[in-house]
């Protein structure tokens, strides 16, 4: 039986040749030697492949992956579709690792071996301040749960929105068909965890900050969508169409409706009430739509409250 490595550790690449190389050094230097490192190459332009093909020569854990250019969410299923490792840590290359972060997961993957395991991450640089968004939902506590509860996604301040902070095992996300959703244009990773999971067979957070997060970066998708509200806005309601149908096909909504419903306003309403983008009215009505298509029967009231405050 040939043995797999430990950890599978998929990096996406597209014109970061200034922050690669520093994102490779912290891989190749972990303190857990028996792992895989999967270069996509998603149609960079610039000199990104060389510096990776540099380091191939330097270390045989390294793989190049060569694909056309379609967008982060197709590079790390193509990085997904050949990694062999027990758990999936997903890597974007302008962040990068703490030196014993495969360790830590594989080793709480033995404790529980739960089917993701949740990480806290140190965003940089500290000027400009981080956001305390950011600050706080990056950080962890250490608990397990068994099996999933709405307060794995809902209340522990890493339950969602991204897939960098946290491992995956690899069988799980096979055995479930997870992939990420290569129509999504921005908010991928949302998608991505709240299909996944729901379906879990445990999900362990762990305190410790295995990860650092470039949370300002020129050029970046982040950054694109950011400077456009109304662009981003429609993004984001997009995706709780895309979220909330498939809760509710997999039965997911009728059994944890309030704990959703709760959470799906939480997450669009403000931005609404502070950005009062121009498109806002057209907004209101696909969130009602959403709202009455999957019978969420709480908070249709909220909604309107909101439209009539902001639009007079």
């Amino acid at each position: 039986m040939e043995k797999r490595p430990k950890v599978s550790v998929v990096i996406p690449i597209y014109n970061v040749e200034n922050y690669l190389s520093r994102c490779l050094e912290s891989v190749i230097h972990q303190t857990l030697l028996d792992i895989e490192i999967i270069g996509v190459n998603d149609g960079t332009k610039d000199n990104s492949v060389a510096i990776l093909c540099k380091y191939m020569e330097l270390d045989h854990r390294i793989q190049l992956v060569e694909k056309e250019n379609g967008g982060l969410a197709s590079a790390r299923n193509a990085g997904l579709a050949v990694a062999t490792g027990e758990m999936v840590i997903f890597l974007d290359s302008d962040d990068y690792l703490a030196k014993n972060a495969c360790e830590r997961v594989y080793e709480e993957h033995l404790n529980h071996n739960a089917d993701i395991i949740v990480f806290g991450s140190t965003p940089f640089p500290e000027i400009p301040e981080p956001d305390p968004w950011f600050v706080w939902n990056l950080s962890c506590r250490d608990v397990y749960y068994p099996k999933f509860v709405p307060d794995a996604l809902f209340k522990e301040p890493s339950g969602n929105p991204f897939a960098w902070d946290r491992a995956f095992s690899r069988e799980f996300l096979i055995k479930r068909h997870l992939k990420f959703p290569e129509d999504v244009l921005f908010g991928e990773d949302l998608v991505f965890i709240f299909q996944a999971a729901p379906q879990a067979r445990g999900i362990q957070f762990i305190s410790d900050k295995l990860h650092y997060y470039q949370c300002f970066r020129q050029g970046s998708l982040m950054n694109q969508y950011g400077d456009e509200s109304e662009r981003r806005l429609a993004q984001h309601v997009r995706n709780m169409r895309i979220i909330t149908d498939f809760w509710y096909k997999k039965g997911f909504l009728k059994r944890w409706e309030k704990a959703y419903t709760n959470w799906f306003l939480r997450f669009i309403v403000p931005d609404l009430i502070e950005y009062r983008p121009a498109n806002i009215k057209q907004l209101v009505k696909e969130i009602l739509d959403i709202m009455e298509d999957y019978h969420m029967v709480g908070g249709r009231g909220m909604v309107n409250r909101v439209l009539r405050k902001i639009t007079g």
